[in-house]
């Protein structure tokens, strides 16, 4: 008889890619038995842990799961890579997930897939966020599947480096490798799910600053302190987003012993630049992505990181931390700054908009205000995707 388990996912744009490993995955699954009957698959490409959390704490799948599935091991790579600070940054995030998680849903089984980008560090080298997942997933007793460490050993280094193994840069080639990577991956979790959860209540945390607390600002609540702000809907056949439009508002933020961990948001080609300040460095932040840019998508979803505004106080807290979100305007005393996968803005396109998905972070939100810039029409708009 099939076990079926109700099943959330968080990841990148291998776990979204249709055709991909996740669609062979489901299928291997039913091979041996196991129906992962996905309640919401909540992968968006390009996004990090953060944008996982995020949409965890504003979602109740977790609530209607069994399992969820987590692929963040090489869009995290990309991002936070192996410095120390950043690496330990990444740590309170990747931990917050598993803390949130579990405490959310005690019985919820949790299992992380580690892929590894073409010519990645884990070919040569022990790769900082692959081990900092194995740790955390063995403290908190969840299932961890090294893709990257298996496909060497079985396979061996020069099937994973030969040229036709990937599709670009961090993404499998289809069919072939997608199908391997499937296998080894329901392998692994099929083996992971015969060892029984532990019972009794969550451990310790590792590290006690981790974000399983973080809190969030959604489109709702940001909606609510500016409801003359328009609302825009983004759809096609697999998603659907409803951003509001700050392109014309300013967002002020106050957080007690926190900071601003990632702004979430659309990016279309009218999306203007973001003005991000805190304190007195203001920065100027491209939302553009090249696939937008070059029309080969009319809209993402996507984050923009912001361990930048920190630099080494990344792992400090203020008591009172203030942030500042707005439209960027042609200012020279703004800093450029400008997003590992972003492209700069084209300037001229008109109208513009600052679509927000919202906002994560971490100490306690002591105050927050919208306040109109410039006039603007009340309006629902929708942009449309085939």
């Amino acid at each position: 008889m099939a076990v079926t388990l109700r099943t959330t996912i968080i990841g990148g744009s291998n776990t979204v890619m249709e055709p991909g490993y996740l669609g062979q995955m489901l299928a291997a699954a039913t091979r041996q038995g196991l129906n992962l009957e996905i309640v919401d698959n909540l992968a968006v490409g390009g996004t990090t842990s953060a944008y996982g959390l995020f949409r965890l704490k504003t979602s109740d799948a977790l609530d209607r799961s069994d399992l969820l599935i987590i692929e963040y091991a090489l869009n995290d790579a990309f991002i936070y890579g192996d410095e120390r600070r950043q690496f330990r940054h990444w740590a309170r995030i990747y931990e917050g997930i598993l803390r949130y998680a579990l405490a959310r849903n005690p019985r919820l089984r949790v299992c992380t897939l580690i892929f590894g980008a073409r010519n990645g560090s884990w070919l040569s080298s022990v790769p900082s966020i692959d081990a900092g997942i194995r740790y955390l997933s063995d403290w908190y007793g969840a299932i961890v599947v090294d893709i990257s460490r298996n496909l060497i050993r079985r396979f061996g280094r020069d099937v994973v480096q030969d040229p036709t193994f990937y599709a670009d840069q961090g993404h499998y080639a289809r069919p072939v490798a997608t199908a391997m990577v499937a296998d080894l991956a329901i392998d692994g979790l099929v083996a992971g799910l015969a060892v029984p959860m532990s019972p009794g209540s969550l451990p310790s945390p590792v590290d006690p600053e981790h974000f399983a607390e973080a809190g969030v600002l959604d489109v709702q609540a940001l909606f609510a302190a500016a409801s003359d702000a328009p609302l825009i809907e983004y759809h096609n056949r697999r998603f659907a987003f409803t951003a509001i439009d700050l392109a014309r508002h300013r967002l002020d933020l106050e957080l007690s012993a926190g900071r601003l961990l990632g702004v979430f948001h659309m990016s279309a080609p009218n999306v203007a630049p973001l003005m991000l300040a805190r304190g007195d460095s203001r920065y100027h932040c491209s939302l553009l992505k090249a696939g937008v840019r070059d029309a080969k998508f009319k809209f993402l979803a996507a984050m923009l990181p912001c361990e930048f505004l920190y630099g080494a106080d990344l792992l400090q807290t203020a008591p009172i931390e203030r942030v500042t979100l707005a439209q960027a305007t042609v200012d020279a005393t703004l800093k450029i700054h400008l997003a590992k996968d972003n492209i700069a803005s084209v300037p001229g396109t008109d109208p513009v908009a600052l679509p927000l998905l919202g906002l994560l972070y971490s100490g306690t939100l002591r105050h927050f205000s919208v306040v109109t810039a410039l006039p603007h029409a009340n309006s629902l708009r929708a942009a449309n995707s085939a």
